[in-house]
Order: structure tokens, then sequence, then C-alpha cells
């Protein structure tokens, strides 16, 4: 908005433009928006279009297509290991995800309303079917990407009740992973055996390696960069990593790093810190390695390759769990 506003003379006072633009377009797009916000966020966009029309030009990525490389988008499945089918099954068949998958079934209690808006609105620790819907959902995800992430020290604070809770119920059943996280954790968490991801993964970057190519490796989730860096530092790999920590002046230089240097040929990347406005040159490879639930970050990341390397074709690689929810 600020941005827009700077054009000398075109929408006003700053203040001027804070309220009939800035300020209802930011409250109609709050998740806690009500419908009359909705409703002037848009006609103050629809207006602020209106008066951009006459002056502001817009080009995208279509109008310079045939200029761009050409692009091979590979979508790559991997299947679950079999420690993560376990582990898989063991979350499947806690208390919880049998209340979730039973919700909608009569009440037990013969009123004829569903379980879920009847006796069994919340489970034993009091929390919603649909705070367990969301929960579940980051949980397999977890389970699907690596096995590792179920670990109670890589959670946030605020889940850390409810996962630990979890976490010591499925694991209970597996001490030998745990036994060897806590006093081997630098060779478990880098071993692909705990994950189908990390297995294809190795044999992508064995082969990219081979033909001296450089690899952009996007990860959503900075937990999983950890994992990443872990098999990266294990395999003796020459490699930088980026995400929403790195200084200003590091970003840099890193990008410089990447770029230049020919041993260097792995960049590890936070999706939502390095999708947008970073130079990659160099790369002509990118691995999704967790998909986001908004594929428009995962676009940006992939134009980080094909949009700067405008002399070198540029492959991309989705790399998907198989059978994943």
């Amino acid at each position: 908005g600020k941005t827009l506003w700077a054009i000398p003379g075109l929408l006003g006072s700053r203040t001027h433009f804070k309220k009939e633009f800035s300020d209802p377009v930011e409250h109609g797009q709050r998740h806690t928006a009500t419908k009359r916000e909705l409703a002037t966020g848009r006609k103050a966009m629809q207006k602020l279009a209106r008066k951009m029309s006459g002056w502001f030009l817009r080009r995208t990525k279509a109008f310079i297509s045939d200029q761009l490389p050409k692009k091979e988008d590979r979508m790559v499945y991997c299947s679950l290991t079999e420690f993560q089918k376990q582990v898989y099954q063991a979350v499947l068949a806690t208390e919880d995800v049998s209340l979730v998958l039973r919700a909608r079934e009569p009440c037990s209690c013969s009123s004829g309303r569903k379980r879920k808006n009847c006796c069994y609105k919340t489970n034993a620790h009091g929390e919603t079917m649909r705070a367990l819907y969301f929960s579940y959902l980051t949980i397999l995800r977890k389970v699907a990407n690596h096995t590792a992430l179920l670990q109670t020290e890589n959670i946030s604070k605020h889940q850390e009740g409810h996962i630990k809770r979890v976490c010591n119920q499925v694991f209970s059943k597996f001490p030998d992973f745990v036994h060897l996280s806590k006093d081997a954790a630098f060779e478990t968490i880098s071993d692909p055996k705990y994950s189908g991801k990390m297995k294809v993964l190795q044999q992508l970057l064995n082969h990219f390696r081979k033909n001296k190519d450089k690899v952009l490796l996007f990860s959503f989730s900075t937990k999983l960069l950890d994992v990443l860096e872990q098999y990266c530092m294990a395999s003796g790999l020459d490699y930088r990593r980026l995400d929403g920590n790195t200084k200003s002046e590091d970003r840099v230089k890193i990008v410089r790093e990447f770029n230049s240097m020919q041993d260097v040929n792995i960049c590890l990347v936070s999706t939502m810190a390095g999708g947008l406005g970073l130079n990659f040159v160099g790369a002509n490879v990118v691995i999704l390695f967790d998909p986001t639930w908004n594929p428009a970050n995962d676009l940006q990341a992939i134009d980080r390759c094909q949009c700067c390397s405008l002399f070198q074709h540029s492959k991309h690689v989705r790399k998907e769990i198989k059978y994943l929810l």
C-alpha cells in the first residue's frame, strides 16, 4: 500500500489513502472480518483498481514466456518406509483419531444426533473436534515427511502439551527409535530409512552431483530444514542454508557463494523466507521437499530458478508422498 501511495500526486495524502483504501482492504482480508468489512474491502479494491488502470502497467510472466528457458516439471512419488508405516498406523490407532473418524455416527445415547454434536464434542482432554482435525492432519504430515519431526523438542510451545501426549503414546511402541534419537541423534535423523522422501532425495542428489547440477532444496518447515542439514553434514556435502533467521547481509553472501562457488552445489532454503526476491542465477534444479498448502508459494520457489537462469534450462522436481492425506 505504501509503495503505491508514494507515487506523487495520484492517490491523495497518506491519511486519505489509508482511510479510503489501505485500512478497508486490510480489514477485509482478516480471517475474522465481518460481511460488512469483506464487502467494504472489495469495493475499496475495485475503486483502487479503476483509479490505477490508467497509469499502472502490469506485465505477467506469460508476456516473456518465449524468452524464458524450457522447464521440466516432474512429480516424484515417494512410498513410506516400513518404519514410517508403523508410526503412521500407530497415530491412526489413537483414541483421538477414532473419535474423529466416528464423529458423524449416531450418538450412543440414542438422541438421534451425531456424536460430535452430542456426547462426544471434545476428547478426554477437552479439545474440540475442529482442533483435533487440524492437529492430526499436521501430525500425519510430519510422519509422512520424517518421523523425527514428531519428537517433542521439534515443536512449538503452544503445541507442546497435545503433541507431547500423542508422541509419548505413539513412540511408546518404538523404544529403540527413541533411544537412538537421544544417544545418536545425528546419525538417526540423517538416516534415510526413517523417511521415504529422504531415501529418494539421496538418489536424486547423487544423480545431480554427478551431473554437476546446482540444486535449490526448498522446505516449508525449518525443523525439516534442520533434518536436511544434518543429512548434508553426515553425507559430507558442501551446502549453504537460508531461512527466516538469516541476517540480510548474510543472505546476499549466501546467494553469492552459491552462484559463484563450484563446490557449493546445494542450498537449503525456507519456502517462505527464500521464495521471493532472491536471484539464484547459478541454480538449474529446484526440489520442493514438502509442498505447502498454498501452491502459489511453491510456484514462487520454482521461479527462483527459472526466471533467473536465462541462459540454461531449469528442472524442478516436486516431491510428494504416495498415499498421503
